[in-house]
């Protein structure tokens, strides 16, 4: 059986990728930022429980928008 991370430890990784935002892309070129922020939210989204996924993605796609999609 697989482990997944608990509801609090997804959330907490959505907290540390908010607030690293944007110097944690200071080193990519900015054309790719984008596909380095759907590699990683799509990483984190295959460790959470499949109950949990829905609410995580939110939470990751409000991201994307309160930066105008890293623009």
């Amino acid at each position: 059986m697989p482990t997944y991370l608990t509801p609090t430890e997804a959330n907490f990784l959505v907290d540390a990728i908010q607030a690293g935002l944007p110097a944690m892309y200071a080193t990519i070129y900015p054309s790719d930022v984008q596909e380095a922020f759907a590699a990683e939210a799509s990483a984190m989204l295959e460790v959470v429980e499949p109950e949990q996924q829905t609410a995580v993605s939110e939470r990751l796609e409000s991201l994307v928008l309160v930066t105008g999609g890293f623009e």
